[in-house]
């Protein structure tokens, strides 16, 4: 792919007499798949064509082409060209973001009207931000708004802080080159023509040394949604026949638990097993046990078993029941089969639990749909706030596979959790390790 066949869009609007460009991004091939990003200052000489400008007068508003003649485009182009040593099929976007929207061709003069913007209350700054969600789709993000800086300068200081608050959040790989004792990154487009080869360069080095070999390790990571954790097969609910009327302390559940495993699509029990429940109950409060047995066999009454004492209430234990009943869970071994036992393992261990019995049940496995659910919370970090927060998949180094969840629990303290689940290399048994990473404060009480 060579840069004449590189298309650029943009789409550009003019409020109060003055323009600004509210989204671009260089198109290669037909794709739609993100190259990767950039975060720039300000959208600077890039205009449309003649007929799209004359629109964007006239109207309001006008998206389009833009001219690559521009030398901060042609400067990304090559980069990205030469980050993907230089494809010849290369299809994707690299999409171009600012910290804020103005066009104005010199930096210091655009920082100016920008500040007095924003103080005027005609721009604000959430103008330029991009979704957390939207920011999870990009591989990288290239920073290099420039190292100007003056005190006065609030806003812009206060827009780069959120913009790296989101790119921190989102888990997104960034670089570019820093000046030394500060926090801002050059431009990838110096104004002397002969120091371009040279930026172009350094970007790639840091590219190749930084981002490269963390991409190269999360490409081996699977990463899930979080409608991935939801069973995904309608079950009717059938309770079973002939099971003890509930009553105070131990009775057979007249719940079928192997409800929770046939609702993941890539799960099933094995021939000659079943899964079968006890229940304990005490005034409005709930636990229960889970245990795998032979298809033939029924579950004893729970006073002619034996007591686990070492176990919470000491639960009744058939003699022919299995110790672990993951052991008759079976999957295909793809990565999502692992992501529905790790649930599946989860509501079953905590089958049957009300009120005080329940744990699990309050956990919410991120990333949760409003994300002013999580940034409403101040955390206290216990430990470094995790790259990657969706329920992701990958084989260790010892060749377990492993299940990684994060999710809030507000039962007493609200806490940040990461769980994680590693695998039977030869079936679904597993251990998990449990570890609190932040806490928020008091949580509820009942």
């Amino acid at each position: 792919m060579h840069s004449n066949q590189v298309k650029a869009f943009g789409t550009f609007i003019k409020r109060e007499d003055v323009i600004y460009r509210t989204s671009a991004y260089i198109q290669w091939g037909e794709s739609t798949q993100s190259l990767g990003a950039c975060l720039l200052l300000n959208p600077g000489s890039a205009i449309l064509n003649e007929d799209l400008n004359a629109k964007l007068h006239s109207d309001g508003s006008a998206s389009g082409l833009i001219q690559t003649e521009d030398p901060t485009m042609q400067q990304l182009i090559q980069i990205v060209e030469e980050i993907y040593n230089n494809e010849s099929n290369l299809s994707g976007r690299l999409y171009i973001h600012n910290l804020f929207n103005l066009k104005h061709g010199k930096n210091i003069e655009a920082i100016e009207r920008f500040e007095e913007l924003c103080l005027s209350g005609l721009y604000t700054l959430d103008e330029s931000l991009v979704p957390i969600e939207e920011l999870k789709l990009y591989p990288w993000i290239l920073l290099g708004w420039g190292v100007e800086n003056r005190r006065r300068w609030k806003n812009l200081q206060r827009i780069k802080e959120e913009w790296i608050k989101r790119i921190s959040k989102a888990g997104l790989y960034s670089f570019g080159k820093k000046k030394e004792g500060s926090n801002d990154y050059y431009h990838p487009c110096p104004l002397k023509v002969s120091d371009r080869p040279i930026r172009v360069k350094e970007i790639i080095s840091l590219y190749k040394k930084g981002v490269e070999p963390q991409l190269k390790q999360e490409y081996k990571i699977q990463r899930f949604s979080i409608h991935a954790t939801k069973p995904n097969l309608i079950v009717e609910m059938n309770e079973l026949e002939g099971i003890d009327e509930h009553g105070f302390g131990w009775s057979r559940s007249l719940g079928n638990p192997e409800n929770i495993v046939i609702g993941f699509s890539q799960l099933g029990i094995k021939d000659g097993y079943k899964l079968r429940a006890y229940q304990y109950i005490e005034g409005g409060n709930g636990n229960g046990i889970v245990w795998a047995i032979p298809s033939i066999e029924e579950l004893p009454d729970p006073r002619e078993c034996n007591r686990l004492e070492d176990y919470f209430l000491s639960p009744p234990k058939p003699e022919f029941a299995l110790d672990d009943f993951m052991e008759v869970i079976e999957g295909d071994r793809s990565p999502l089969s692992y992501l529905q036992a790790t649930i599946a393992y989860h509501e079953l261990h905590e089958y049957g639990a009300m009120w005080h019995g329940v744990s699990w049940g309050r956990d919410e496995i991120l990333p949760v749909e409003k994300e002013r659910e999580i940034s409403s919370y101040e955390w206290e970090m216990e430990e470094e706030e995790p790259k990657i927060i969706e329920p992701h998949f990958y084989i260790n180094n010892n060749g377990n596979p492993v299940v990684i969840l994060y999710t809030i629990n507000d039962i007493g303290t609200v806490t940040l959790n990461r769980y994680e689940h590693v695998f039977n290399k030869d079936n679904y048994t597993l251990c998990v390790n449990t570890k609190c990473i932040a806490t928020a404060g008091a949580g509820i009480i009942f």
